[in-house]
């Protein structure tokens, strides 16, 4: 209350927009994307919801048809980041936002946003246990896309399959997305590509595994090894997906009785868990404790 009296008013929407505040909205997109992979999509979505609704108000302003191109397709990533904290902090209207950040991106004309946005939807159609839908949103994203974005479609693609307790078409998509990711340059990567490293890869191929095991009712094959490779994921950098890992680790070592190790990648799941707001790693953390119990 206090503050309220020295901070300045908010500023008007600009009459002309320009290069210069495009890129100050990609700049803070990229900001709340480092933010929930650090504190997740609880700490951030109401964040990215109100940089959105600024993003979307500066629509009215003039600007030339390269500046309009450019705004749009800012837009459709900052909505792809809304629709995804959504679904991160557990949010029921996560379905409708993504529905609109994939609009967003097709008028945009961004294929690699749209990209992004479908195989974010289609984590969260996997996470509701519809691999139908996430199926027809990881073939949408197909393309002639950089390779470490074909390993990603790939590695969700792999999700999808099984979830549908597809043993073959998960032992081959895993590998494709593996044939891909050795083609990466990621020093050619720049915005959000930045993101699709060796560790994300891990992790979402460690999670198919983990998927098939589940529904199959046996240990697919490579699962532990891949997932101790997820559990090596930076804790500083991404703690989310590190306590994930983990916990998804532990899960499958308590089922097999190896109780010291699974222990152990409890301790680290519960720990960082303690700093990050997931209802994803919360519901991660559930299936963990039941299996230990």
């Amino acid at each position: 209350m206090g503050a309220a009296a020295v901070l300045p008013d908010i500023a008007a929407a600009p009459s002309r927009l320009g290069t210069g505040d495009v890129r100050g909205i990609a700049q803070h997109t990229a900001a709340l994307e480092e933010w929930d992979r650090r504190s997740g999509g609880r700490a951030t979505r109401h964040f990215a919801g109100l940089e959105l609704r600024r993003a979307v108000d500066l629509g009215a302003a003039s600007m030339t048809p390269s500046v309009r191109a450019a705004w749009s397709g800012a837009v459709a990533r900052l909505a792809g980041l809304y629709a995804w904290t959504s679904f991160d902090a557990g949010d029921s209207g996560a379905a409708a936002a993504f529905s609109l950040a994939l609009d967003a991106a097709r008028e945009a004309g961004d294929t690699l946003v749209y990209c992004h946005i479908a195989t974010n939807a289609a984590r969260q159609a996997v996470h509701e246990g519809n691999a139908e839908r996430a199926l027809t949103l990881t073939a949408s994203a197909a393309g002639p896309h950089p390779p470490a974005v074909l390993a990603m479609v790939s590695a969700v693609t792999a999700q999808a399959l099984a979830l549908q307790g597809d043993i073959r078409g998960v032992m081959r998509a895993v590998p494709a997305a593996e044939v891909h990711a050795c083609r990466a340059d990621d020093s050619a990567q720049e915005g959000w590509l930045q993101t699709l490293t060796p560790a994300k890869l891990r992790s979402d191929l460690g999670y198919a595994l983990y998927r098939l095991s589940a529904t199959t009712g046996h240990l697919a094959p490579d699962v532990v090894p891949q997932l101790r490779r997820t559990a090596g994921v930076s804790a500083a950098s991404q703690p989310r997906a590190r306590a994930m890992g983990a916990a998804r680790l532990a899960t499958v070592l308590f089922r097999q009785s190896e109780v010291d190790e699974a222990r152990h990648h409890a301790a680290v799941a519960v720990d960082l868990a303690c700093a990050v707001g997931s209802a994803r790693l919360d519901a991660v953390i559930t299936e963990m404790r039941a299996a230990a119990a």
